[in-house]
Parts: C-alpha cells; structure tokens; sequence
C-alpha cells in the first residue's frame, strides 16, 4: 500500500478554527500535533475509499477557513463605514448565500486539491487559497456585495415602517374598521365594518393611478391606508399569491395586533 502523506501548514490565526474542526471531527485520517503548528492527511492514493475520506476532511477543513475567515476578513475591511453590528448581519446573510452555493464550491474544490496532491507534498493553506482559490475570492467580494445589498434594503424599508407606524400612532383614526380585499386580478377593495366599500375619492385616485402607471401596489396601498388611517384591519386575500402574502405580512408589521385575516371558503 502506498501512502501519500500530505502536510498542511497555516499560520497561527487559523488555530482557533482548525481546534473547532479537529473537535468536531474525528477524522482518522487527519492529525495534528498538540500545539496545531503542524497537520497532515494520511492518503493512500490506491484506495478510493481511503482517498475520497481523507479528501473530504480537507475539503471540511477548506470551508470553514472560506466561511469563518475570509468571507469575514473581507467584510470586515471593505466595509469600514459600518459597525460591527450591520457587518455581523451582512456577514450572516452572505454566509447563507455560500451554504447555499455549497455543492458547487466542494465540487470545484474537490478537482482542485486531486490535482495538487498529485504532485505536491505539503499543502500550505494560504497558499492554496491565494493561487488555487483565486477564483473564490472574486467569488467572496460579489456574495458579500449582494448581501450588503439586501441589509440595505432591509434596513431602509425597517426604517420606512419605523416612520409609518410612528405616524399611525400619531394619528386620530377615520375609520373604525377597514376591510381590505386583494382581488384575484391584484386589485384592492375596501370595504367599512357594514361591508359598505369606501370610495373616498383619495383612494379612488390612488388605485386609478396604480392602474394607469403600473406602480408597486404595496406602496400605494399603504398610500391608501395612511389617508384612512383605520383602528383595525381585516383582509379577505383572493389572489393568494407571494405579492399578496408579503403585502400582508407587512400591513401586519405596520398595524401589527390590529390586523385580522378573514380565511373564505
């Protein structure tokens, strides 16, 4: 039997992940010294079994060196003007996009390090990453940009509801209830707790303009309801769709207790 015993050096800031990984895998096939200054993988290059094993332990060992190092140290230096608080959510939400592209990056990985170890003796794992993953690191900046997006939007839009709700709260109410009905061709109908509909002529206009310019319902809704501004809501949902359910849910956030959904059979 012919082994190849593959040597992985690092510098020592990875120690602390490499201990998370050697205790949470007892992978026989992975060893490392007592002050992780030093690790190797025992691979028997004729065995496919014993190979594919001793492969996959560094593959696990890779990922979260990809996930817990540089994913972070990227956010981390190139969004300065953020505290550590957002990095952290942008950092949980690019990290989800990576588990999510997972198969992927162990399969490009897994060619990359059959191609190493068939000529290489020692793995260095910057080096590694510096000259074998480049791709990755380009890959890393636009996950972490997308998420840094969507924290963005988040955060202005939990910033706009922040805004509406404290008006709401502000505001006598001109009506006792308000009936919302989503209609199964995205239309709204509103309707007072006599199921009499209300067409004020604000609303008339806001949902003649919804039509003509096609605009973001949802906006113009809370348009609508702003100038109502009702005590309690209840939707009757015909369209039951993603817009409508994501519509609701943030009637509910703004309105939150004071909103009722009317299930019809």
């Amino acid at each position: 039997m012919t082994n190849n015993m593959i040597h992985i050096s690092y510098l020592p800031q990875h120690d602390y992940m490499v201990k998370l990984f050697m205790k949470n895998n007892c992978n026989k096939y992975i060893i490392c010294n007592e002050h992780l200054r030093d690790l190797c993988v025992d691979i028997d290059m004729e065995n496919e079994e014993h190979k594919e094993e001793a492969i996959n332990g560094v593959i696990e060992l890779i990922l979260i060196i990809l996930k817990d190092k540089n994913l972070k140290e990227y956010i981390w230096n190139n969004y300065r003007n953020l505290n550590n608080e957002e990095k952290e959510e942008i950092y949980r939400e690019a990290k989800c996009l990576l588990d999510k592209k997972e198969p992927f990056i162990i399969n490009t990985i897994y060619n990359k390090l059959v191609e190493f170890i068939e000529s290489e003796k020692v793995l260095n794992i910057d080096g590694f990453f510096r000259f074998r993953m480049r791709d990755f690191m380009v890959y890393i900046s636009i996950i972490s940009d997308i998420a840094l997006e969507e924290y963005l939007i988040k955060r202005d839009k939990n910033q706009f509801i922040n805004t509406l709700k404290y008006f709401i709260e502000s505001q006598e109410h001109k009506i006792d209830l308000l009936i919302i009905h989503i209609m199964k061709d995205s239309s709204f109908r509103f309707f007072d707790r006599n199921g009499i509909e209300i067409n004020n002529k604000e609303s008339e206009e806001m949902m003649s303009m919804i039509m003509k310019e096609d605009l973001n319902y949802e906006d113009c809704l809370i348009s609508v309801l702003l100038a109502l501004c009702p005590k309690k809501i209840e939707i009757i949902d015909d369209l039951k769709n993603d817009t409508s359910k994501e519509i609701i849910e943030n009637i509910k956030i703004i309105f939150e207790d004071n909103v009722k959904i009317i299930n019809r059979n």
